[in-house]
């Protein structure tokens, strides 16, 4: 079906109830269609290579696609490729993918719009071009029919290489019709995990090794050889490809100066793919810590979390939001890979004022709201009731507090709160609208205990007596969950010697120690790269208790501080602040752009640029989060009207490696008030080897974005709120950088 549009734009129509707005007569019409890939069987591959998340990630895609997305996808243009999933037309298999492909492009007309979603596995295999690739193998994707390794094609059988997939995008693009692809799924990357450490059972990787002989069992000879023959010169990055690099420059730079006619029609791209080459990317139970929650691939949901929260957003704020989103959830790996013309709208819409409010249904005597978890709105959430959509919070005749959630709707109920009595039905205002009056910040860090560890008991006793002995403490500063070896956890704890390490060298300790490591397990003794550990003396329990007490809680404040960006608003109007990097190589200067994550090395630099032209005062604080959870606070100033700078900030050293985090907390100031500082935030690092430092306070939250900021140096409650204000309240907005930190060369 034809959607109208103006210009370039759409007009915009969303699941956010927004102020109405009054647009001219649309100029043409376009079609948005949609194929979503779902792959979770594979019949000719082991069974444990079935995965179950993609099934549910083309249900919510879809559901958000033909009732919440802000342009309208009918759903007889909607195709689904699954097994087992109601309403799926086709089996996923290569034939039927590729025949679908053909089949939009075959109709696709200029100005269409075209959304692609694959989730189910991904892996490598030898590329048969080896002058094209730079380690000699092809990333590929797997239809449901893939088959293991064919001695005599020497290929996998049925698999979809990046090559094919990036033909049938331009011949979709060729139409005119701009395309948004996302890839859930990974193409290799193994990391080093402890061998001691149990894993969430309920997380899965989307990857097949391609060596596994029971998987798609590639020898590895094939693959030596294919490595052997690559072309060092071939001047692409490693990983799933459907563009080259001089064309991803010119989309994002606007420079597509045409050679041809064919290519001034061409129709635009964006590709969303869920890790690197070198990494893995999972599905799990969402949303976290939500009982009986639903499987879904992590990168997927996350798209669709932050689109729901905030349709009104470009290709590139949408990947940054998506980063964000990690970050505070303790993610360190995988990183996300956004290409492609990402100034762009998502869905081509036009600028809409997007604000978290939605109309109420009272129908049967109970009260829906056409919103839900991907909403962020949870059991708990407070809502102010409003008389009309334009109106002020400063009119609220009530609360609503939601009883019950699901992904596009919830129950909810009336409330006694802020002053303010429990309305009944029969007083609602007609036509009521309920407005978000609040974030919940979600402060908890959880915890796995050390899993059970041959010829270690008495030090994995040990340790579990000193976290029960943590737990029960009043003074704390930190607000942890100790959950079960293998549960939903942000941080894991091991018992096991650096000996038993993959790779330990031959003098590596023997020692048992208290590891503290990521979600994933994921080890490394590379220098700057080492988790923090305690080696444990078991006739110093006390000891042992006071330094995990002293790690858990940088650790705790680290994280409180990346989640506090959730909640954050946009950088207030007309003031600008952007950071460059500064090559110690070189010297040049390169853009720190949202939406990708660099690479930097000791020596390099980064510079602040910032001028405000707005009618009031805005102060800046730049924080650094290492790889080893220290807080750098980095500059703290104050921009008055008019005034503008372009100065160094922070260089690289080379104490630690690893995805590392640099915050930007911007808020406006109130007259004659002193400069906000932030510097209270800082702590050292969590120290990689020790062998051997603090009142706490409860509180209910804070009631603005700047107290929050505060209560995270002295032990935030375990769930905050952050109060939301009208449009004509002071803005604040916390802005986050990843940046991988490596080595020299």
């Amino acid at each position: 079906m034809k959607t109208w549009i103006k210009g370039r734009g759409l007009l915009a129509a969303t699941a956010l109830a927004v102020v109405a707005s009054g647009f001219a007569a649309p100029a043409w019409a376009r079609t948005n269609y949609a194929v979503l890939m779902a792959v979770t069987a594979y019949p000719n591959l082991p069974p444990k290579n079935a995965l179950i998340g993609p099934n549910h990630d083309a249900k919510l895609v879809r559901d958000y696609l033909t009732t919440a997305a802000p342009i309208k996808f009918e759903a007889d243009d909607v195709t689904v490729l699954a097994d087992d999933l109601d309403g799926a037309t086709l089996s996923p298999t290569r034939a039927n993918i590729l025949a679908t492909l053909k089949d939009i492009a075959d109709k696709a007309e200029r100005d269409d719009f075209v959304y692609l979603h694959y989730s189910g596995h991904g892996s490598q295999q030898p590329t048969k071009t080896p002058e094209t690739e730079t380690d000699g193998m092809d990333e590929i994707l797997l239809p449901s029919d893939s088959r293991p390794w064919d001695k005599q094609a020497e290929a996998i059988p049925n698999a979809l290489v990046d090559d094919e997939i990036g033909a049938a995008l331009d011949a979709i693009r060729d139409k005119g019709a701009f395309v948004w692809l996302v890839v859930d799924a990974c193409n290799s990357g193994a990391v080093t995990r402890a061998a001691a450490v149990q894993l969430d059972s309920d997380e899965a990787e989307r990857k097949l090794e391609p060596t596994d002989p029971e998987g798609l069992g590639i020898p590895q000879a094939a693959i030596a050889e294919a490595v052997a023959g690559a072309s060092a010169a071939a001047g692409q990055q490693d990983r799933l490809r459907f563009m080259s690099e001089e064309e991803n420059r010119a989309l994002q730079t606007g420079d597509q100066s045409a050679t041809s006619a064919e290519q001034i029609t061409k129709g635009g791209l964006v590709a969303f793919m869920a890790a690197q080459t070198v990494e893995t990317t999972p599905e799990m139970p969402l949303p976290k810590g939500v009982e009986g929650a639903t499987r879904y691939g992590l990168f997927t949901y996350t798209i669709f979390s932050k689109l729901a929260e905030n349709p009104n957003m470009t290709y590139r704020q949408l990947g940054h939001s998506v980063l964000q989103q990690y970050g505070a959830d303790a993610r360190q790996r995988p990183t996300p890979i956004f290409e492609g013309e990402l100034d762009a709208r998502v869905f081509g819409s036009e600028k809409i004022d997007a604000v978290m409010q939605w109309q109420v249904d009272t129908k049967d005597g109970s009260i829906t709201l056409p919103a839900g978890s991907l909403h962020r709105l949870t059991p708990g959430t407070k809502l102010a009731i409003l008389p009309s959509p334009a109106s002020e919070l400063s009119e609220t005749r009530g609360y609503l507090e939601v009883t019950s959630v699901e992904n596009f709707s919830s129950k909810a109920r009336p409330v006694a709160y802020e002053d303010k009595p429990a309305l009944t039905i029969a007083n609602f205002p007609t036509n009521a609208y309920a407005r978000l009056s609040e974030l919940a910040v979600d402060y908890q860090l959880r915890v796995a205990r050390p899993s059970a560890s041959a010829g270690l008991e008495e030090d994995v006793k040990l340790a579990n007596e000193m976290l029960d002995k943590l737990a029960g403490a009043k003074d704390k500063r930190f607000n942890i969950e100790f959950v079960e070896p293998g549960a939903e956890a942000d941080i894991r704890l091991g018992v096991f010697p650096e000996s038993d390490v993959e790779g330990a060298p031959a003098d590596a300790s023997k020692e048992a120690a208290l590891w503290f490591l990521p979600a994933s397990g994921e080890v490394s003794l590379a220098n700057g790269r080492r988790p923090p550990l305690i080696y444990i003396n078991r006739s110093e329990p006390d000891r042992l208790s006071k330094l995990a007490n002293e790690n858990l809680q940088k650790i705790f404040r680290a994280t409180a501080l990346s989640r506090l960006s959730v909640a954050s608003g946009e950088v207030p109007q007309d003031v600008k602040v952007s950071f460059q990097i500064k090559r110690a190589k070189g010297g040049g200067k390169e853009d720190l752009v949202a939406a990708a994550v660099p690479t930097v090395q000791p020596g390099d630099q980064v510079h602040i640029v910032a001028e405000n032209n707005s009618r009031g005062i805005v102060d800046i604080n730049v924080l650094y989060l290492g790889s080893d959870y220290s807080i750098s606070h980095m500059d703290a100033q104050r921009l008055v009207v008019g005034a503008k700078i372009d100065e160094p900030l922070l260089a690289f050293t080379d104490q630690t490696f690893g995805t590392e985090r640099m915050i930007a907390v911007i808020t406006e100031a109130p007259p004659l008030s002193e400069v906000e500082d932030l510097s209270f935030l800082e702590q050292g690092k969590v120290p990689s080897a020790t062998r051997s430092a603090s009142v706490g306070r409860d509180t209910a939250g804070p009631s603005d974005f700047a107290s929050a900021l505060t209560d995270i140096g002295l032990a935030p409650a375990t769930r905050s709120v952050v109060k939301l204000k009208d449009q004509s309240g002071p803005k604040n907005a916390v802005m986050i950088f990843p940046i991988e930190t490596a080595p020299l060369n």
